[in-house]
């Protein structure tokens, strides 16, 4: 069996502390999920610490759910992209590679959506970064 070149998780960090606290109680409320993906998705649909700067400006709330929801909508756009090399990466690391699956991963256009979604996204929250940024003092 192939010995894992990851290093060892780590049973003594804060998050392992928190989980021991919760013992049992709800563990997966924002705020306390580890992947960032997880945390983005949430904003949606729970509430949400409002940091102290943010709620000294007046009129940029509809600019944070706009923010969230390029965030999101980034992120799905950036799951799919990472999908597609995954989808490539199990074709290489499994026993017999054919080349009808190569050339159907290799003309597979929707991955070039998912880039063109992601590189918009971006570009749409970056503007909005910048519009936030200039409301903060």
């Amino acid at each position: 069996m192939a010995e894992s070149l990851a290093p060892p998780l780590s049973l003594d960090g804060p998050e392992i502390a928190e989980a021991r606290e919760l013992d049992g109680r709800e563990r997966r409320r924002s705020g306390n999920r580890t992947r960032a993906r997880d945390r983005m998705m949430d904003r949606a649909s729970r509430d949400y610490p409002e940091s102290d700067a943010l709620r000294g400006v007046r009129n940029v709330e509809n600019l944070v759910l706009f923010i969230d929801d390029d965030l999101r909508e980034t992120g799905m756009a950036l799951g799919h992209v990472e999908a597609y090399l995954v989808e490539i990466l199990r074709m290489l690391e499994g026993p017999r590679i054919k080349r009808e699956d190569v050339h159907a991963l290799a003309s597979d256009t929707r991955v070039l959506d998912h880039v063109d979604m992601l590189v918009e996204n971006l570009e749409t929250l970056r503007r909005r970064l910048t519009r936030l940024a200039t409301s903060l003092r």
